[in-house]
């Protein structure tokens, strides 16, 4: 009779033994399926924010033209001059809405000041004149280009012509910043998501505006280099704004943390849109 008992007590511990085994791996298993559903539930989890490039500050120039904005005025011609501590300045001609900017270094002996430009940013017609046109001409469309520069801008003396024939009208410019960018803005003072052109963007940040708030957020910057929308309804919304539409292409003045931005809020977006569909 113990013979027969002996067997049957190891099948007993063999069945123990394995009901164990399903037991601890129906724990991992569940354990995995939690992790799962957690990082199911956060659709936004994989959107990393931009990162900006590392930049060695330079030494800061210093000189009585830094911060100044240099203007001059003679026939139809208006030139301007904007001088920065990091050696960077910016030239305009005939600059309004219609931007026409070189940008380089500057270095200065004395009063006499020399220019090595290295980017023009600029509007190329795209469609008709509007009247009248005289010696200077607007056009009823722009695209917004930048290329590379190199060629020459005459040198300036600040101090050539004393008194009343001083050629250069002198103002504090106010810009903190010689990013070309931001220059190009400038103009843009109503803009309630600035920080889409100022600041890497968080993906937390992002997640809980709508998709019409991650819209207006994501045109704006568009608005913000008078881009001329096709949609009637972005195009009141922003006049609305007070901004100015002149160009039916500004890609080229983006800044690369702006389309890195725009870029998250698409994905952002995208990610709604298609919660939505569920």
């Amino acid at each position: 009779m113990y013979k027969k008992m002996i067997p049957l007590a190891f099948l007993g511990l063999f069945l123990a033994a394995c009901a164990g085994e399903a037991e601890t791996t129906t724990t991992s298993t569940s354990s995995e399926s939690a992790v799962q559903t957690e990082t199911a539930a956060d659709p936004y989890a994989h959107l990393k924010a931009p990162e900006l490039p590392k930049k060695e500050a330079g030494p800061k120039v210093e000189h009585e033209v830094v911060g100044k904005h240099y203007a001059m005025a003679y026939a139809s011609t208006f030139e301007s001059y904007y001088f920065f501590d990091d050696g960077r300045f910016m030239y305009t001609i005939n600059s309004d809405y219609i931007p026409s900017v070189m940008t380089g270094e500057w270095s200065a002996q004395g009063n006499k000041i020399s220019f090595k430009p290295d980017a023009h940013y600029y509007g190329k017609p795209n469609g008709p004149i509007i009247p009248p046109c005289g010696s200077s001409c607007t056009y009823a469309d722009y695209i917004m280009e930048m290329k590379s520069y190199s060629r020459a801008i005459d040198p300036i003396d600040i101090k050539e012509g004393q008194g009343e024939e001083l050629p250069f009208e002198v103002y504090e410019h106010g810009l903190k910043s010689s990013d070309i960018h931001t220059f190009l803005r400038a103009k843009d003072s109503k803009r309630s998501s600035a920080e889409v052109s100022n600041r890497p963007l968080q993906p937390s940040e992002l997640k809980n505006k709508s998709l019409e708030e991650l819209r207006l957020m994501r045109n704006e910057v568009f608005a913000a280099y008078s881009y001329k929308f096709k949609d009637k309804a972005l195009a009141a919304h922003f006049k609305a704004q007070g901004f100015k539409s002149h160009s039916s292409d500004v890609t080229a003045f983006l800044s690369p943390l702006e389309k890195d931005n725009i870029a998250l809020i698409k994905q952002v977006e995208t990610i709604k849109k298609e919660q939505t569909k569920h």
